[in-house]
C-alpha cells in the first residue's frame, strides 16, 4: 500500500475507532450512528404497529436499506483499518489479525446486527432472525463508555454474580417445595406440583407479587411472608455487586485520566509515579463556562488549577496570554501565599482539576522533592504564574 493509503486508513481508523475527543469529524460520526442505531430501534418497534406500518411501509423499507448500506460499509471500514491496531507490524500479518478482529465481540454484534437483513435481501426469508436487528442497539457500547464500563463490570464480576444466581436458584426450589407440602391438597391445580410451586415461588421472591397464584392457609401465608423477606434481601445482592463495581470501575479510569494528565504537566513531568498518583487524589474536578472568571488578579490565591480542556486567557495590564489542555496556573501563587499575579478568564468552556491550597500546602510539606521542583521551575520563569503543556 502507498504512504497515500496508509495516511487516509490511519485518519480513519480516528475517526471511526478511535472517536478522538475534540476532534469535529469523529464527533460527527459518532452522532451520526448513534442517531442511526436509536431509529433503528424506533422503526423495529413501529412496524409492529398496523397503523403505522401499512400506510408507509415502503418508507420502512427504505429506511432498512439505507441503514443496512451504512452498516455494511461501517462494518468494511473497520475491518479494513483494524490493522493499525497492530504492535507489531512485521510479526501479525494482515489477514490473520483482520480475522481475529472479526470474531471479537463488539464485530460479532455489528455481523449479528446486519446478517438477518443481509438474507432477507437475498431472498432468503427469516422473519424470525430479523429480531437480531434489535441488536443493533448494543452497537451503542462503541459510543458509550458508560455502557463499555458496565460490560467490563458484568464481566469482572461475573464468579460473584454466578454464585448469587446460584443461591437465588437454590432458594427458590426450597421455597417451591415447602409451599408444595403446604398447599398442593388445597390448590393442586397452582401447587400440585414443584414446578407450578415455582411460578409462585419466583413471583415473591422477586418482590413482583403478581397475585395470580396466592397460599390460603395460615401456614402457606406465614411461609409466604418469609419467603418474601428473604426475596429482598438475596435478590438485591446482584444489585449491590453491580452498583459497587461499577463506581469502582467509573473511579478508576476517573483517576487514570487524572493520573496522565499531571504526568504531563510540565511542573510534575518525571516525578516520582507514587508521587503522581498521591498528587493526583488530591485534585477535584469542575467544569466552567465560557468567559468565567476563574482567578482575579490581587485575590490572595487560594487554589491552582489544571486545565483539562478548554482554554483560558492570562491577562496582566493589557497583555493577554492562551493556556490550552495541559496548562496550569496558580503554583508559584500558592507557593509563595501571596496574591494571584494575573486574572484569568475562560476563553471557551473549561473542564479543569483543582487542588485547593491546604492540599497543595500538605504536598509541599510531605514531598520536598515537589517544592524544589516548583521552585526550580519558577527560577527559569521568574514572572510568571502559569505553564503551557508542550504541543503534542
Amino acid at each position: 500500500m502507498t504512504s497515500v493509503g496508509k495516511t487516509q486508513r490511519r485518519k480513519l481508523f480516528e475517526v471511526i475507532e478511535m472517536g478522538l475527543s475534540g476532534d469535529r469529524t469523529s464527533a460527527l460520526f459518532d452522532g451520526f450512528m448513534v442517531g442511526l442505531i436509536l431509529l433503528n430501534v424506533v422503526a423495529v418497534s413501529l412496524e409492529t404497529v398496523p397503523d403505522i406500518r401499512d400506510p408507509y411501509h415502503r418508507e420502512f423499507i427504505a429506511f432498512e436499506a439505507f441503514s443496512l448500506v451504512v452498516f455494511c460499509i461501517e462494518y468494511m471500514l473497520r475491518v479494513w483499518v483494524c490493522v493499525e491496531y497492530r504492535h507489531n507490524a512485521e510479526e501479525d500479518g494482515k489477514l490473520g489479525f483482520r480475522l481475529r478482529f472479526m470474531t471479537s465481540p463488539l464485530m460479532v454484534i455489528d455481523f449479528l446486527a446486519i446478517a438477518p437483513s443481509l438474507l432477507f435481501a437475498f431472498g432468503i426469508d427469516l422473519r424470525l432472525l430479523r429480531i437480531f436487528r434489535l441488536l443493533r442497539l448494543f452497537k451503542l457500547m462503541r459510543y458509550s463508555p458508560a455502557l463499555a464500563s458496565l460490560g467490563s463490570v458484568l464481566y469482572s464480576e461475573r464468579r460473584a454474580l454466578i454464585a448469587t444466581l446460584i443461591i437465588m436458584l437454590g432458594l427458590s426450589s426450597f421455597a417451591a417445595t415447602i409451599m408444595y407440602y403446604l398447599e398442593r391438597h388445597l390448590q393442586p391445580e397452582a401447587f400440585g406440583t414443584i414446578p407450578h410451586a415455582l411460578w409462585w415461588a419466583l413471583a415473591t421472591l422477586t418482590t413482583v407479587g403478581y397475585g395470580d397464584v396466592v397460599p390460603i392457609t395460615w401456614a402457606g401465608r406465614l411461609f409466604g411472608g418469609v419467603v418474601m423477606i428473604f426475596g429482598v434481601c438475596m435478590y438485591a445482592l446482584p444489585i449491590g455487586i453491580i452498583a459497587s463495581g461499577f463506581a469502582n470501575e467509573i473511579h478508576q479510569r476517573d483517576f487514570v485520566i487524572r493520573w496522565g494528565l499531571v504526568a504531563n504537566v510540565p511542573l510534575f513531568k518525571g516525578l516520582d509515579a507514587n508521587l503522581i498518583r498521591t498528587i493526583a487524589t488530591f485534585l477535584r474536578s469542575s467544569v466552567v463556562e465560557k468567559n468565567t472568571l476563574v482567578a482575579m488578579k490581587g485575590q490572595l490565591a487560594d487554589k491552582m488549577y489544571l486545565i483539562v480542556s478548554g482554554k483560558v486567557d492570562r491577562k496582566n495590564a493589557g497583555e493577554k496570554i492562551t493556556l490550552g489542555e495541559g496548562g496550569f496556573f496558580g503554583a508559584k501563587s500558592l507557593m509563595e501565599k501571596e496574591e494571584y499575579q494575573s486574572s484569568y478568564v475562560t476563553a471557551s468552556k473549561c473542564h479543569f482539576f483543582i487542588l485547593d491550597a491546604r492540599e497543595f500546602h500538605h504536598l509541599m510539606n510531605e514531598n520536598p522533592m515537589l517544592r524544589q521542583r516548583i521552585e526550580e521551575f519558577y527560577r527559569v520563569i521568574p514572572h510568571a504564574d502559569f505553564g503551557q503543556a508542550p504541543s503534542p
